[in-house]
């Protein structure tokens, strides 16, 4: 396992539960070959945010608040873009830790 180095960055997301935890924590890591599953942000409607994965699903995911949802649309914005990778994801309870680079 790797750890957390130096010029790596740690975003907090505050979910709905630990459910919502795994699973938002699931659809941010890469794939094999470095591919984000996540593609769009779709919509947000209150605490509720849904992405589209590159299989073209979409998939609602609880956060704790809007301010959450919001945050959560701004990171996946930057994964899209590129800027960022993220490396991997840890959570407890209803917190998700994102580890990740900036290219």
């Amino acid at each position: 396992m790797r750890i957390v180095e130096y010029l790596d960055k740690v975003t907090r997301f505050e979910c709905l539960d630990s459910y919502e935890t795994e699973k938002l924590g699931s659809m941010l890591l890469p794939d094999k070959d470095s591919v984000h599953f996540v593609i769009e942000v779709i919509k947000i409607v209150d605490n509720e945010i849904v992405l589209m994965l590159k299989d073209k699903s979409c998939h609602a995911v609880l956060m704790k608040d809007n301010i959450n949802a919001v945050k959560l649309r701004e990171f996946v914005r930057e994964l899209i873009l590129g800027p960022v990778v993220v490396i991997r994801t840890f959570g407890q309870e209803n917190i998700l830790n994102v580890v990740h680079q900036t290219s």
